[in-house]
């Protein structure tokens, strides 16, 4: 009797170091809607710490030779002077770069656009690169990653471990090269950004030239004033119920005639397609009744603008 029982709580105390590892090694996906990367840059030849700083803004979904591609916006805030938050934009938003993530193998891959807005990124432009790999153990080579600059020798993963970054508990990967060190985040990037390089200079000492200021994993950012550009694009498409089950009715500030409307699944096949005649009205409904459960990617195209949204077919509409 006595050696079921300590047998007992030998299996139980198992499971629940067993429950606890899966949990802590879950993987944080570093793409959503709404997040915001603050990224700020020291020129080493001025006393200032904060000469320039920019923000990414992944908001929205596209296809890219039928693979989903989460969209990556860029802006400059002010800087100099120590200047502390909240921070006004001193540009609009450009479309900076196309991100998409493979949450079984842990790798995000990126796609850099030719928008000439940004010089410190390793990335090429217009061909998709591999940018994490939050697989990685320690003594592994990460010269593969377009975010290690050439030229740094070989980089490896020092060290790794989990810790508080930003109000988020990840885990991060201690990096160690010639020219290149640092930390990778998983779920938000680098210590030195999101696209940027993670390339060390020095000035009279080691010190980094940039680095990832700030993080907002959600739609709430209390270190940037107003996201109005962007905010007022997402209103010109509505869909809604969204999750729907058999009807979802679909609104547009663009009343051109006709309007192509396209379901694709996130694969990239083509679910279904329809064409409209608005006749100035912007409100039409679409049957989703055939669609398999799942996530799919609405496109909208009219005369001037595309317009794409992610929807989700559930068993039940859920209210808007």
């Amino acid at each position: 009797m006595m050696t079921k029982r300590i047998l007992g709580l030998i299996f139980l105390f198992s499971a629940l170091f067993a429950a606890k590892t899966i949990e802590a090694q879950t993987y944080r996906p570093i793409l959503q809607d709404s997040v915001r990367w603050i990224v700020v840059w020291d020129d080493i030849s001025t006393p200032f710490s904060d000469d320039d700083r920019w923000e990414y803004f992944a908001q929205g979904d596209t296809l890219v030779e039928n693979i989903l591609y989460k969209k990556i916006y860029h802006r400059f805030l002010e800087s100099k002077y120590g200047k502390q938050p909240p921070f006004q934009a001193v540009s609009p938003y450009v479309l900076f770069g196309l991100m998409r993530e493979d949450t079984l193998t842990h790798q995000v891959f990126g796609i850099r656009l030719d928008t000439e807005v940004h010089y410190y990124s390793g990335c090429p432009s217009g061909m998709e690169a591999l940018m994490y790999d939050f697989s990685l153990n320690v003594g592994d080579t990460i010269n593969h990653f377009c975010t290690i600059p050439e030229g740094c020798g070989e980089v490896n993963i020092y060290s790794t471990g989990q810790s508080n970054v930003f109000g988020i508990y990840t885990r991060w990967f201690e990096v160690a090269g010639d020219c290149s060190w640092g930390r990778l985040y998983e779920g938000i990037g680098s210590s030195y950004g999101l696209w940027e390089s993670m390339f060390t200079p020095v000035k009279s000492f080691y010190v980094w030239n940039l680095r990832l200021e700030y993080y907002c994993p959600d739609a709430v950012c209390p270190f940037i004033v107003g996201t109005k550009e962007l905010e007022a694009n997402d209103r010109s498409l509505k869909v809604y119920p969204n999750p729907a089950n058999d009807k979802i009715t679909i609104e547009i500030s663009d009343t051109q005639s006709p309007v192509e409307m396209m379901i694709y699944d996130t694969k990239g096949l083509c679910h279904k397609s329809q064409q409209f005649d608005q006749s100035g009205n912007g409100t039409f409904q679409v049957d989703i009744s055939s669609l398999p459960l799942g996530i799919y990617l609405l496109q909208i195209q009219t005369k001037s603008t595309t317009y794409t949204q992610k929807i989700i077919k559930a068993n039940r509409a859920t209210a808007y």
